[in-house]
Parts: C-alpha cells; sequence; structure tokens
C-alpha cells in the first residue's frame, strides 16, 4: 500500500509484519500497527500553547505536555512511572508551523494517573537514533545532569500555603537584605532552603532573619545549575528550582514563612547567557535558544519568538508558582546591548524588544511586582518613566530600578579613604524618580569578584567603623537600598566564587562584643527607617555640607525631615555647624553604649533629647540621626490572631510609660471590631522615637504573651505609623 500523506506522522510501536499469500486473490498483504497524527493546533487554536507555559503540568483535570525540539526530530513522546517507562509512552502531537510538540490528556491517559514526584522524560528520533531528554522547562530534576537526571512531576497544590493573605508590597516599602542560599549560615545543618526558612520562623531559636528589619530579601539564583556549588549564574534548568538547596517545596516554604514575617522574596535571574555545563536549552535545539556567544556561554537568543516564550512563560511560572514579589536582572546591558564588553559574538539582537515585552506582561499579572536591575555602567533609559511608545501596555523602561553603580562607586572609594568630595552624587537623585534606584554599598560581585570587603579594606583601618557608616547611609538614602549578607557583621572574608562553600557565622555576628554592635546599628537604621518608609524611599535628599580635611558629611532627608551626619574621621567634633538648623531630635548616635566600637567617646545630647540650635555634636568615625521635633505622634497598633476565651481581652505594653513601661497592667486595650484581629490608634507617643512593643492576652487567667521578639516602631515627626504583632 502507498500513503501519500502530507505532515502526516506514521509511527510503527511495534512492528509486527505479517506476509502471506491469499491463494484468492494473490495479493501480498503487510499487516503493520501503526499509529497515524496529523499536525495540529492544541485545541484547535494557533494562539493557546502561546498563552500556556512549556513543560509537562497539570492544571485543573487536564495534563499539559508542552516541548520544543529540533526541526527534523520526530516520534516525540512522554515517558516516565506513570507510562511504566518507555513501553506506554504517550504520543504527542506536532503544531502545524512545527514549532511545538504537545499532548492533552487527563489521568486516564496514562497507565496510571501522575503522582508528585514521578520520573519522567521525552523520547524522540534524531537523525535516525533513538534519544531521551529531560524537559527543558521541568519543574522539579533529580539533578542537572543531562544523560542520567530525570525530571519529575511536580504537583502545585502538594503544597499548602499558610500565608493566603499577602499582598505584594508597594516599592516603597522594600528594605533588601541580599543573600547566598547557600553559604548563608553555618547554622541548623539542613538544606539551603529549610535553613533560610529557619532563621524567618521567629520559634526564638535561630531568628537571624526575623529579627533584622528588613522588608525583603534577594536570593542569588536558585534555578537548578550545574554542579552543588555555585553563585547560581550558570543556569541549566531555568524553571526547576536548585535541588541540592531543598527543590520546589522547599522554597514555597521558604517565601510561605517570609510572606508571614511581612518579608518580601525576590529571586536573582541569569536571562543573558546559557550555562556552560549541563545546558539543556542548547542541547534541545541550539539554533532557537542561542545566538553569539559571551564571556560566560553561549548568548541567549532575544530574536526567537520560541525562545522569549520560554524566558515569559519562566518568570509568569515563578511569581504565580511562588508567589515571588520582584525579580533581579543580572546584567542586563548584555542583553539589549549588542556592543557590550562582555560580549565575544554579537547575535542578531531583540534584547530590549524582549525586555519590554517582558516587563509589559509581567505588570499586567499584578503591577506591584518589582523588577530591578544589574545594568552596570548606569543608563537610566532602563528605568524611563515614559519612553515615548507602548509594548504590552506599558511606556514604562524595562525596569522598574537598577543596582546604581555611581552611588556604590562613590561611596566605597570614601568608606576606603577617597576623598569626601565623592559623596557629592552619592546623596543625590538619579533617573527621573526615586524609585529608579537600587542602593548599595556591597553585593555579591562587589566583596566576590575582589576581596574587597568594607570590613577588611576600611577607611585608616576602622573596618567595622566604616560598616556602620555604610550601613547609615545606604539604608537611609533615597530610593530602595540593599544590603549583602555579612556587611551587617562586620564580615571582612570574600564572598568566593562558585565552588566555595564558606558559610557565615551568625552566632558570631550575634553575639561576639564587636560584630554584636555593628548588627545592633544595621537594626536601629532599619527601624528608623520603617518609621517612615515613604519619606525615606522618595523624599528628596540634599547635601548640606562636606568637610573633607575634618572629614565630615552631612545630608538632609524629606525636606529637612531627617538629618543625617557621618564623621569619617578621628576626631570626636562637639557644636559643629552642618549647615542646617532647627529643633531636632536625637534618633541614633553610634557613640552610644550599645554601638560604641572602640570606646570612642561620646558625643551627644542624648536619645530623645531635642536641641534647638544650629550644630550637633558628631563621634569619631561615626554617625548621629536626627529627626526634626514634634510634640506628638500616634500608631496604628494591629494584634493579629488574637483568638480569646470568654472574657479576655488584647492589649498592647511596651518600653515607654505611655505603653506602661512593660507592666501589663498598664497596657492599653484594643478593639476587637474586627476579631480575631485587634487595633487600636494610640495617640500623644513621643515624636520620632524608637518603641518596642508586644501583644498580651489579660483579664482571664495568666497573662498571654506574643512569642518572639519584640515589635519595634520608631514614631513619625507628624501623623500615624502603622505596626503589627501577632500570636
Amino acid at each position: 500500500m502507498n500513503y501519500v500523506l502530507r505532515k502526516i506522522h506514521v509511527q510503527c510501536q511495534r512492528l509486527f509484519c505479517l506476509t502471506k499469500w491469499q491463494h484468492v486473490v494473490g495479493v501480498l498483504f503487510l499487516v503493520c500497527s501503526l499509529s497515524v497524527h496529523a499536525d495540529a493546533w492544541l485545541d484547535g487554536d494557533p494562539n493557546a500553547i502561546w498563552q500556556r507555559s512549556p513543560g509537562v503540568y497539570k492544571e485543573g483535570n487536564h495534563w499539559f505536555a508542552i516541548l520544543h525540539t529540533q526541526s527534523g526530530d520526530t516520534n516525540v513522546k512522554l515517558y516516565g512511572d506513570f507510562t511504566n517507562g518507555e513501553t506506554g509512552a504517550v504520543t504527542m502531537t506536532r503544531t502545524p508551523d512545527g514549532k511545538f510538540w504537545w499532548f492533552k490528556g487527563t489521568d486516564a491517559s496514562f497507565i496510571r494517573a501522575p503522582q508528585h514526584g514521578d520520573s519522567y522524560r521525552f523520547q524522540l528520533i534524531r537523525g535516525g537514533q533513538q534519544l531521551t531528554f529531560q524537559d527543558p522547562a521541568a519543574r522539579w530534576v533529580t539533578h542537572s545532569n543531562l544523560s542520567s537526571g530525570m525530571s519529575k512531576i511536580y504537583l502545585s497544590d502538594d503544597y499548602q500555603w499558610q500565608s493566603s493573605n499577602w499582598q505584594r508590597p508597594d516599592q516603597s516599602d522594600l528594605n533588601i537584605y541580599q543573600l547566598h542560599p547557600l553559604r548563608f549560615t553555618d547554622r541548623n545543618n539542613e538544606s539551603p532552603l529549610d535553613e533560610i526558612t529557619e532563621e524567618l520562623n521567629a520559634n526564638n531559636t535561630n531568628d537571624y532573619l526575623s529579627d533584622l528589619g528588613v522588608t525583603a530579601i534577594q536570593l542569588l539564583p536558585v534555578n537548578e545549575f550545574a554542579g552543588e556549588l555555585s553563585w547560581g549564574y550558570n543556569p541549566s534548568f531555568f524553571y526547576a528550582i536548585e535541588s541540592s538547596y531543598g527543590g520546589p517545596d522547599a522554597l514555597k516554604a521558604m517565601v510561605d514563612e517570609a510572606h508571614q514575617r511581612g518579608i518580601a522574596v525576590i529571586l536573582d535571574l541569569e536571562f543573558n547567557h546559557l550555562g556552560i555545563g549541563d545546558n539543556i536549552l542548547y542541547t534541545m535545539n541550539n539554533n532557537t535558544y542561542a545566538d553569539g556567544d559571551t564571556v560566560w556561554g553561549p548568548l541567549y537568543n532575544f530574536n526567537n519568538d520560541v525562545a522569549k516564550h520560554f524566558l515569559i512563560q519562566n518568570v509568569l511560572y515563578l511569581a504565580r508558582e511562588f508567589k515571588i514579589d520582584g525579580f533581579r536582572f543580572d546584567h542586563t546591558n548584555t542583553i539589549h546591548n549588542n556592543y557590550s564588553g562582555y560580549i565575544t559574538q554579537a547575535g542578531d539582537g531583540g534584547g530590549w524588544d524582549f525586555l519590554r515585552e517582558l516587563y509589559g506582561k509581567i505588570k499586567t499579572e499584578d503591577p506591584n511586582i518589582w523588577f530591578t536591575a544589574e545594568e552596570l555602567p548606569d543608563w537610566w533609559g532602563l528605568t524611563a518613566d515614559n519612553l515615548g511608545s507602548t509594548v504590552e501596555g506599558s511606556a514604562h523602561g524595562p525596569m522598574d530600578s537598577q543596582w546604581t553603580d555611581t552611588f556604590h562607586d562613590n561611596f566605597k572609594s570614601v568608606l576606603t579613604g577617597g576623598h569626601l568630595d565623592n559623596l557629592w552624587p552619592v546623596f543625590g537623585h538619579f533617573g527621573d524618580g526615586w524609585q529608579d534606584a537600587t542602593v548599595y554599598s556591597e553585593s555579591h560581585d562587589e566583596v566576590g569578584n575582589t576581596d574587597d570587603r568594607l570590613a577588611k579594606r576600611g577607611r585608616d583601618g576602622k573596618g567595622w567603623e566604616m560598616n556602620q557608616l555604610s550601613l547609615t547611609g545606604t539604608v537611609l538614602a533615597r530610593g530602595t537600598p540593599m544590603v549583602f549578607m555579612g556587611q551587617e557583621g562586620g564580615e571582612s572574608t570574600q564572598f568566593h566564587i562558585d565552588w566555595w562553600d564558606d558559610r557565615l557565622p551568625l552566632s558570631d555576628y550575634q553575639n561576639d562584643a564587636g560584630r554584636s554592635k555593628i548588627l545592633a546599628w544595621y537594626k536601629k537604621m532599619n527601624a528608623v527607617r520603617a518609621g517612615d518608609p515613604l519619606s525615606f524611599a522618595s523624599g528628596d535628599s540634599l547635601v548640606t555640607h562636606i568637610h573633607n580635611n575634618n572629614g565630615v558629611a552631612a545630608f538632609t532627608r524629606d525636606g529637612g525631615k531627617y538629618l543625617i551626619v557621618m564623621n569619617f574621621g578621628p576626631t570626636t567634633w562637639y557644636n559643629y555647624d552642618v549647615g542646617v538648623s532647627g529643633s531636632y531630635l536625637e534618633v541614633a548616635n553610634t557613640s552610644w553604649n550599645q554601638y560604641n566600637l572602640g570606646g570612642v567617646p561620646v558625643a551627644s545630647r542624648g536619645e530623645g533629647v531635642v536641641n534647638t540650635s544650629n550644630n550637633v555634636h558628631i563621634p569619631a568615625y561615626g554617625a548621629v540621626i536626627l529627626a526634626r521635633s514634634s510634640t506628638s505622634a500616634a500608631v496604628n497598633f494591629t494584634c493579629n490572631n488574637g483568638t480569646t476565651t470568654w472574657g479576655q481581652n488584647v492589649y498592647v505594653v511596651g518600653n515607654i510609660p505611655e505603653l506602661g513601661n512593660w507592666d501589663t497592667n498598664a497596657a492599653i486595650k484594643l478593639s476587637a471590631s474586627a476579631y480575631p484581629t485587634w487595633t487600636e490608634t494610640v495617640t500623644n507617643l513621643p515624636a520620632n522615637t524608637s518603641i518596642e512593643w508586644k501583644c498580651i492576652k489579660r483579664d482571664v487567667g495568666a497573662v498571654v504573651w506574643q512569642s518572639g521578639a519584640n515589635n519595634q516602631i520608631t514614631t513619625q515627626s507628624s501623623g500615624a505609623v502603622n505596626s503589627f504583632g501577632s500570636f
């Protein structure tokens, strides 16, 4: 028989051909087992597949498998534990344009229903050979090895979220702590993501992160990479969470815990190149996914619709599946600039259009999903408010913010001994709005590629004092602040690249006499910013004084609402004029005992003391923070999960007289109008004052205290701030 079929896939799963003479008609019959599949669109719609993520996953009652292969590949099948291996492999259908193979079915489509954790691979014919591949968009893998590794079924609803009411924060609320999952802590002895969860959970044991006062943590890449020791910038599987870190459920548990603590989670994405080890995309179809070369590996192909679809759906998947709040994009200049110094062989471009399409589509999902870029050097077109054209509904530049090289380089130069005039651009404005700048004085690159921890290179040999000043200037600067792990503990060890496994001694940061004072100062700076986040994020920033010989610099925030004075020299100054006058209250001072490194003379008018003058006292190698005084302020207190027995009520009690000085009998009763959430606005509180407080249950039986660390809030110079606690 002669079949002339255009775009028909003929597959003999078992070829049993029987030849026999039929004496009646004398005809030779060839009896073959054939499966015939014409090319077809998913759901009969040419656009349907472009609205879906690649990979193997279940939505509702339906299973989907979507795969891109080389153009000449045939007989594409899905097999795994649920098909009894290759025996019951499920045949996939090619789209008429040849760009995808797909399958859509139900549990009944397989020998047995796929289960969470089942292993699988794809099978196909390439160049006359039968080959098998891991899933390039696998949500979970045993490991990254392309030959021996297996992709694993990941069922989204296998994890039950606890932080169901989480809302992604506004950018003005972000105060970021950057960390590497594996090398963040030397304690807990669990998988890296589980160790982070332990430091978040406020269970009175190893609660480092929950006690820092930050509002966001930013993780170096967690996508599956080659090997187990890496910074993560050598991606193998973009959708899978690194198996040695604990896999996808461990990431969910960490995000869930962070959200319950009011902390957002930002992931670092490596899109400018493909990895040079275990490169599944290059192996599957290098012509589609790679176009050009970089010093790090093949340049991604941003001018191919399938390749762009893969990355855009990747970000959507991470945002939806793991409730990720924001993304940092590694070296975006290499993505959109064909003349980047890191490109060794240029591709045919398309990176700028890709970034704009990505931004528009993600912002359609949720406008509060935050994008920040490592552009280097600064280019404010990337974060421009209006580019004059619209892509995917947005005229904004493709990033909300960018790591501000100008801030880092100039601030670091002063912290390590440079002229104080370098501070003029540091505490000014960047781009066309406050949102444009992510400010930092250390990052993984800056203390990893070179041995340049501030604690090691600090001015005049005063590394720890320079750490305190770096934290002051970074956390209280205009824009979005970011601190790299260890900076808050006076860490001097280089963050070596990739193959190292040195981990931070967090207990030493908390207990060492000197390191603990740097850590305490960081927490204080975070508390000051948390008391008035919008003023610090968006309020204007003005340098009022720089005197290199004296070592003194000062800048104001939000029209003089706050005054920050830093001393980079050995002289203690009294009644020093920094060009600002008025009635100011002293909020923080490094010469106070709890922050004082090296026993420098106290140069302070006293915590909470209001002084009306045109001068300040400034400690040597230190800082003083002042806030314009006001007669009173208010706090909107909220105690969550306040379930009570009959007759029991919820109160707040704190460390100031207005909140009872920790006397439970003098606590302030809250309202149960939103039970089990209890709320009350307490007025006539001292302005610009750091307050510690807790929720308690009282009036029936013994007093029940909120567990964990004290809640902290700094009142504003006027108006009310919100503060939350939870049983």
